[in-house]
């Protein structure tokens, strides 16, 4: 089994497939579109491996770290999500966006995944619930997220756009309470 790869980015395909150079070997690696959208060509990375191995297949999944590995085999265990769609899922949304709607039941958001129906979604939310914060250690995920939004949807209404808000949120700790995170923010802006 491939646990980890590190090497150069030879070619990135935007159907989320990239070939990463090691040491002279080229490795098809698919990849969520969130971690495709963090690598050039070029340039090296770093990628947590899941091998997917059937009897007439053998396929790399790369992630940016081993929580997101770990998120995508718990998505993986859910009767009814293979591989590709696991992977779909960690594309349509973040890691810790994926993490909060599971964990606020909120089918619609985890619903708007193509191939995802409201009814696997309310699958995935029954059999994940609870388990993920425990089994992937992020316990204070939810109240980081809950309070970056509510600073970025303040922003948003004060005419700020989103991806400046986001990059701004980056930079903001996350034990701060509400009014302090909206004046680092404005700080960052």
């Amino acid at each position: 089994m491939i646990s980890w790869l590190f090497g150069v980015v030879q070619e990135l395909d935007h159907s989320g497939l990239i070939v990463l150079n090691v040491n002279g070997v080229g490795y098809e690696v698919n990849v969520s579109m969130q971690t495709l959208c963090t690598m050039k060509a070029g340039e090296q990375a770093s990628l947590q491996i899941h091998s997917y191995i059937r009897e007439d297949q053998f396929t790399l999944f790369g992630f940016v770290d081993g929580q997101e590995r770990s998120l995508f085999r718990s998505l993986n265990k859910v009767s009814g999500i293979g591989a590709k769609t696991a992977l779909s899922l960690m594309s349509g949304m973040n890691a810790s966006d994926l993490l909060q709607a599971i964990e606020n039941s909120d089918d619609v958001a985890i619903a708007r995944t193509p191939g995802i129906g409201i009814k696997t979604a309310q699958r995935l939310i029954l059999e994940l619930r609870g388990k993920l914060v425990d089994d992937l250690g992020t316990g204070d995920i939810s109240n980081k997220n809950n309070l970056h939004h509510d600073v970025k949807s303040a922003l948003i209404n004060l005419g700020y756009k989103a991806p400046q808000i986001d990059k701004a949120l980056k930079s903001i700790d996350s034990g701060l309470d509400f009014e302090n995170a909206f004046r680092a923010a404005l700080k960052a802006l």
